[in-house]
């Protein structure tokens, strides 16, 4: 606690004498600094009998206020900070110069000034202070946010270091980079992407290795898309879309997967979780991790099914029953079954077959009728129904044959819409969902008691998760 100083007329008449002979100016910054010292001190003392003075006490010291008495301190935050290369040199050397940090200022206090003067982000200071700062380069980016999810791993928004251009990063999960098997999967995914040029498709722009101290990381570098995915567009609308605006999400896709089509591609996990939706009602497709390209991959396919067991690729809510039964013998028409189940979903809010384990869903998809849209979203014209249910017949000789009839069958139907949601609140909330959790395989080896609706807030295929505990977080910026 400081010495309180007592603050008396005959303080204040030295304070005088000093200034007869210096100017006016001289005496009104003596006097100021006397004053901001004394209250200081006052706020101090006060300290110890309140706890409410904290808050005052932080606001005067970390708004860096000019008092020549309080030194520059060091904090293991802005040590961490320094280490990260996060900021140029000039940059962080001048914040730390004026900044002010009283005793007992904590990591967690001098990490939230950052954020509010805008130095960092709230994901960056987060990661330094719980000793993952080295995590924030990647090559020649910088990670600035998380972003989502993949199959395989997490992705980032990132800057580049030089031109400052935003992109999207998927780096290799943790529990990925030690098994043969996925870190070959990621390999052919970023393969697939970069062959791609297409606007309904996430264009894959690069694939790199970061060294670490645990091994290498694998990692692709992404176009950025400050979208939804159709899932969460669900979720959000909790209840069906309108028919019109699903009809026009599904045309987007279906453009996109008759360009992957024409490469000699089948993507092999189309899914409400794999169309991104931007404001304007824009869709692209993303995550090629499953997708089945030229001849080349098809022998790693087939070498990896041999070794490690990847002969039934996809995500059982909305695998084809021929997907199911060999994964290496699919063609368009795989993605046609898929992108019929993407739009059941759309229009009801429900799985087509819910409230079942992996397996017996991967059975219904093969032997079970169709369910009827009709029973479940009576709204939904009777032929834009009956065209949905072609796309998810069992047999493939029985769907249309091609995305071009598919878009065919639903552009009488499709109207463009804006989407209402807000990118930095999609952000927040995904970004908690990652302080909860943290992904640890593509696939849980068995589902039970699944929520019929995808209004649950759950993931359509979710990854086996552990909670993560000890992190420290910045809470809401107040004191």
């Amino acid at each position: 606690m400081g010495k309180v100083t007592q603050f008396t007329a005959d303080t204040v008449s030295k304070q005088n004498l000093q200034a007869d002979s210096a100017p006016d100016q001289h005496f009104l910054e003596n006097v100021i600094s006397f004053i901001l010292s004394t209250c200081y001190d006052l706020c101090a003392f006060l300290r110890t009998f309140h706890p409410h003075f904290i808050a005052f006490r932080n606001t005067f010291d970390l708004e860096g206020v000019n008092s020549h008495h309080m030194p520059i301190a060091s904090s293991p935050f802005l040590d961490q900070l320094k280490k990260s290369r996060i900021l140029a040199p000039q940059q962080f050397h001048a914040y730390a110069q004026q900044l002010r940090l009283p005793e007992g200022t904590t990591p967690v206090q001098v990490a939230t000034n950052a954020v509010r003067r805008g130095l960092i982000s709230r994901f960056q200071a987060e990661e330094i202070l719980n000793g993952r700062a080295r995590k924030l380069i990647v090559g020649d980016y910088i990670l600035f946010d998380i972003l989502g999810y993949g199959g395989m791993g997490t992705v980032y928004i990132a800057k580049h270091r030089e031109t400052e251009d935003q992109v999207a990063i998927k780096l290799l999960g943790d529990q990925g980079r030690h098994d043969s098997g996925i870190r070959a999967r990621f390999k052919l995914e970023a393969r697939a992407g970069m062959k791609l040029d297409h606007p309904k498709l996430v264009k894959t722009l690069d694939f790199g290795v970061l060294q670490d101290l645990y091994g290498d990381i694998e990692y692709m570098v992404m176009d950025l898309v400050e979208g939804v995915t159709l899932l969460e567009g669900i979720n959000f609308s909790s209840g069906p879309l309108k028919w019109d605006a699903a009809s026009d999400v599904i045309c987007q896709a279906a453009d996109g997967l008759a360009y992957l089509h024409e490469k000699g591609m089948v993507h092999r996990d189309v899914k409400p979780d794999n169309i991104l939706v931007e404001v304007d009602g824009n869709s692209m497709l993303l995550d090629f991790g499953l997708t089945l390209a030229d001849q080349g991959a098809f022998e790693e396919e087939f070498s990896l099914a041999m070794i490690f067991g990847h002969d039934c690729l996809g995500t059982a809510d909305y695998i084809p029953p021929e997907q199911s039964l060999d994964s290496l013998n699919v063609d368009r028409l795989a993605d046609i079954y898929s992108l019929g189940c993407t739009m059941y979903t759309a229009l009801t809010a429900k799985r087509p077959f819910p409230d079942r384990n992996r397996s017996e869903t991967v059975k219904a998809h093969r032997t079970e009728p169709r369910p009827k849209i009709l029973d479940i979203n009576p709204g939904v014209p009777q032929k834009l129904s009956e065209a949905v249910l072609r796309m998810m017949a069992v047999k493939p000789e029985d769907r249309p044959q091609s995305m071009a009839e598919v878009k065919s069958l639903l552009t009488p139907f499709r109207k463009r819409r804006n989407w209402a949601f807000e990118f930095n609140q999609v952000l927040l909330q995904r970004r908690d969902m990652r302080k909860r959790y943290i992904s640890e395989s593509r696939a849980r080896a068995s589902q039970t008691q699944r929520p019929t609706t995808v209004n649950s807030g759950e993931e359509t295929e979710t990854p086996g998760k552990k909670k993560v505990t000890g992190d420290q977080e910045i809470r809401e910026f107040d004191t």
